[in-house]
């Protein structure tokens, strides 16, 4: 039986105005351990004083998010970021930038505390002050279906090629004519083809995680609905590797994790957005035909891809049962 105490944590946000931001207000105003104290968006933050709050919340641009993060913590106060600023920490992290997120990255020198808060494959440590960087929406719903493969060996590595489909807030709030709904209506449009800027970061944390050095096919596509995320994940099986091993991986990893719920049929309630957007879950389905593999991982973009997962890792650090403050959550059908 856990004992918490009953002094509620002290929380501020920055960037409360964009979709991830308002659904973050949303979820920790619920939080039985939170008290949101603070509410700033990227213009007034340079008034806050990080010092008044435990956990500051960034649901800004990365560039702002990078700027900010460094000056949050030097107070001592840990910083959970919703944006891409400390994802990519490997390799020559100042031309990742540059080509990935078109910044000039101006605090490098924090990536060395940064923890990528993929949950439940990353358990963040609690050494205060924590720096904890939320995944990419596209990354979250294919790393999730993807790293138990990868983790027991199951597919080809060179065989992977992954099509994601997100709803328009997934572009964030910034009106711009593409998102348009006389442009979206009607449409399936892809967009950054082989070039988004999650893909570094599913590259990386598939070697970090999974073990695996892969460079997938992933074309990333707009559709006609405010949010969720469906990522098809297709690679061949290695030779003797069957639907059972696959069932077997997802249990192994997700068995005692509550926001994973797979199923080795391919079923219009595993596969429809209505059925996950709204709540902190992801949906993982899966066929096997031959040695071909189907895999189906759908998520709610503004949740499980950005704030609830921010509550996560709030948790985590906090030492409570991961999902509090997101037991209300329910899919809209």
């Amino acid at each position: 039986m856990h004992n918490y105490s009953l002094a509620k944590i002290k929380v501020a946000v920055v960037g409360g105005s964009g979709y991830s931001g308002q659904e973050l207000q949303r979820l920790l105003n619920k939080h039985p351990h939170v008290e949101l104290t603070g509410l700033f968006n990227s213009q007034t933050a340079n008034k806050m004083n990080p010092s008044d709050y435990q956990v500051v919340f960034l649901a800004t641009p990365a560039e702002v998010s990078a700027e900010l993060a460094p000056k949050i913590m030097e107070c001592g106060t840990s910083v959970i970021d919703l944006s891409g600023a400390y994802r990519l920490s490997s390799g020559d992290i100042e031309a990742t930038y540059k080509e990935s997120y078109g910044m000039a990255h101006p605090s490098i020198g924090l990536f060395s505390k940064a923890q990528y808060g993929l949950v439940p494959w990353m358990k963040p440590t609690a050494e205060a002050p924590v720096l904890i960087s939320n995944p990419g929406c596209y990354a979250t719903a294919i790393l999730m279906g993807l790293l138990p493969l990868l983790s027991d060996n199951l597919i080809h590595a060179d065989s992977i090629v992954i099509d994601a489909k997100s709803g328009t807030t997934g572009a964030g709030k910034k009106a711009v004519e593409s998102q348009l709904f006389s442009e979206v209506d009607g449409e399936c449009l892809p967009y950054k083809v082989g070039v988004h800027q999650h893909l570094p970061e599913v590259k990386l944390y598939a070697q970090i995680f999974g073990d695996y050095h892969i460079d997938p096919f992933l074309t990333t596509s707009l559709i006609p609905t405010r949010r969720g995320i469906i990522a098809g994940i297709y690679c061949k099986l290695n030779h003797g590797k069957h639907a059972s091993d696959v069932t077997h991986a997802l249990n192994d990893y997700y068995g005692n994790y509550p926001l994973v719920e797979f199923s080795s049929e391919i079923s219009r309630e595993m596969v429809s957005l209505k059925k996950v957007v709204g709540t902190a879950k992801t949906h993982i389905s899966f066929s096997v035909i031959g040695e071909k593999l189907y895999l189906f991982s759908c998520i709610d973009n503004l949740l499980k891809g950005a704030a609830s997962q921010a509550i996560e890792n709030f948790n985590l650090i906090h030492h409570f049962p991961v999902t509090t403050g997101l037991e209300h959550l329910e899919a809209i059908v």
